[in-house]
Formats: structure tokens, sequence, C-alpha cells
């Protein structure tokens, strides 16, 4: 959890600083926005990816303590609840944050719709940092329900 977060603040500099550096047009450490937005996106899906394993990967521990009895079901209902709220707002920032870097193309190619970019980046920021308090508030509900299953006895 500590590397999402990690990841997620590295994510936040990185999409600001894209985004600035495509306002006002200067080199971040030595690269052009658009090859600074190549780098960003690649770490941004790498991020978005990590978190959604992590959804997972504790979503299906969850399920397995409450096979084993370790658990109330209203667990996995809380648990089925919680991704519900957090994979649509994963989704829909990889899609935004995607598809400003896609019409990013259309800039450089100076196409009639390139005045959309800036718009559609502010969007998909927005959106981000929206997403950002979302998997907060994931993250601790998570850790809620892992703390409220019950631990394991050995067995002698």
């Amino acid at each position: 959890m500590i590397t999402c977060y990690l990841l997620m603040f590295i994510n936040f500099i990185n999409l600001l600083m894209t985004g600035i550096g495509g306002y006002f047009h200067y080199n971040i450490l030595g690269a052009n926005h658009p090859r600074f937005a190549i780098f960003m996106i690649l770490i941004f899906i790498i991020t978005e990816t990590v978190v959604m394993y992590f959804f997972i990967s504790t979503g299906k521990g969850i399920k397995s303590a409450i096979e084993k009895g370790l658990g109330e079901i209203t667990l996995w209902e809380r648990e089925k609840q919680l991704k519900g709220k957090v994979f649509p707002h994963l989704m829909l920032t990889l899609f935004l944050v995607g598809g400003v870097f896609i019409h990013g193309g259309a800039v450089d190619n100076e196409l009639p719709s390139a005045w959309l970019h800036g718009p559609l980046f502010l969007m998909a920021f927005g959106h981000h940092i929206w997403s950002l308090v979302i998997k907060n508030n994931a993250f601790k509900e998570q850790l809620a329900i892992i703390s409220e299953l019950e631990p394991e006895l050995e067995s002698e």
C-alpha cells in the first residue's frame, strides 16, 4: 500500500509537470512536452495498474479468509461495494488521461480539434484529483475490512 501511495504521489507530480509544461511551453528535465508526456503516461498506467492489483489481491485474500470462516459474510459484501466504488473511477481516470495523451497527437499535427487539448487536460486532471480522494478512502476501508477478519489460530 505504501508503494501505491508513493506511485500516486509521483503520478500527481508528473501529471502536474506535464500540464504546466504544455501550457507554458518549457522543457521538463530536458524533455519537451510530448517526450515528457510519454514518460508520464507510462508511469501513470503502471501506477493505476498497481493500485488495481492491490485491491484485487487483497480482495481475493479477504474472500479466501471468509471462506475459511475467519470473518462474516458481510465483510465480503462491503468488499464488493468498495470495488464498485473505486474501480469505475480508476478506469475513468485511465480513459481520460490516456485520451488526453492520444489527443496530444492532434495537437502535434495541428488538427482543428487541437484547441480541445487544454480543456480535456483540465477535466482529466480534475478527475484524477477526485480519484485520489476516492482511492485514499478505499484504502482506509480496505484496511478496516482486513482488520475485522479474525486471526487464524495455529493448530498444535
